[in-house]
């Protein structure tokens, strides 16, 4: 390895150490987002908005609701307008059904940005947030905007540890202050040498999803394979993947960019499945630049 390139990699292990002492340190929720509630057909919506610009919409992961976002809110909303909301049982369990679908969640997310006066909104999706994004884009390609996701791949993965905590989760109710079923998350930073504090952090957001809300979603990514045969969606894309994700194999990975040529890729070195955490501000450059391209791009075909 040459000297040059050790120093970047040094400095990058050191700028996302600063970032999980940050993040360790920080409140989850203390942006103070704008808040307002939307009826949806379903179920109410609570959604959050942060700054001011072009407006993004951005799809939590399978636990922790947008709060678990907030170091990479954080940057992205310096340049636009970010808004997120909770999905149908985040945070009330009674709007929550056994049999909801990812078309169901799908309908949502329409209903969603109909009801905010949002056109073809970039959509940014992390895990479960970026399955939702490319059911979304099946169902409705007409009316997809930019996509970006992290941590997804076209398929779910029937490995070991998958197929483990499917089995757990629907099956035993954890205990939520366990030091070592919190250790679990850790197996998410791609071994990042996060401190305990922040793991603990990470979990207890993650743990105010309840269980069984965590044990459905996690049922409808075992059902989905993502296909685009007739190339509908025609719809700029930006893909990351973290080459320590556990939960999306590299070859998962290059299988949906098959799926989406013309994709920009990024392989995110050193970092996991959760890297919007690791590296907040790395992802949020990645991604304000990758819609700032794409905007100046469209308005040098409109002229």
């Amino acid at each position: 390895m040459s000297r040059s390139l050790k120093l970047v990699l040094e400095q990058l292990t050191v700028l996302i150490s600063k970032t999980w002492e940050n993040f360790a340190a920080s409140n989850l929720s203390g942006l103070n987002p704008e808040k307002k509630f939307l009826s949806l057909r379903s179920y109410t919506a609570k959604v959050a908005i942060w700054g001011t610009g072009e407006p993004i919409l951005l799809l939590p992961g399978i636990a922790g609701g947008y709060e678990l976002l907030a170091p990479f809110i954080s940057y992205l909303a310096k340049g636009f307008q970010v808004i997120s909301f909770q999905y149908r049982g985040e945070d009330s369990f009674f709007s929550f059904r056994s049999k909801t679908t990812l078309d169901d969640l799908a309908q949502d997310l329409d209903e969603l940005i109909s009801g905010l006066g949002l056109e073809k909104p970039p959509l940014v999706g992390f895990s479960f947030g970026g399955t939702l994004a490319l059911h979304y884009s099946n169902r409705f390609p007409s009316k997809t905007g930019p996509l970006i996701l992290q941590g997804t791949g076209s398929r779910f993965e029937r490995g070991i540890l998958h197929r483990l905590a499917g089995l757990i989760l629907a099956h035993y109710q954890l205990p939520h202050e366990n030091p070592l079923v919190n250790q679990f998350f850790r197996l998410f930073l791609g071994g990042s040498k996060a401190s305990a504090l922040a793991v603990d952090k990470i979990a207890a957001q993650c743990w105010r999803t309840d269980q069984a809300v965590i044990a459905n979603r996690l049922k409808l990514i075992r059902r989905f394979h993502y296909q685009d045969p007739f190339k509908k969606l025609n719809s700029p894309c930006m893909l990351m993947h973290g080459e320590n994700d556990i939960l999306v194999s590299q070859n998962n990975f290059s299988e949906l960019a098959r799926e989406l040529p013309g994709a920009e890729v990024h392989h995110l070195r050193g970092l996991g499945h959760l890297a919007f955490l690791q590296a907040p501000e790395i992802m949020a450059d990645l991604v304000s630049q990758f819609l700032n391209s794409n905007q100046s791009r469209q308005e040098l075909l409109a002229s």
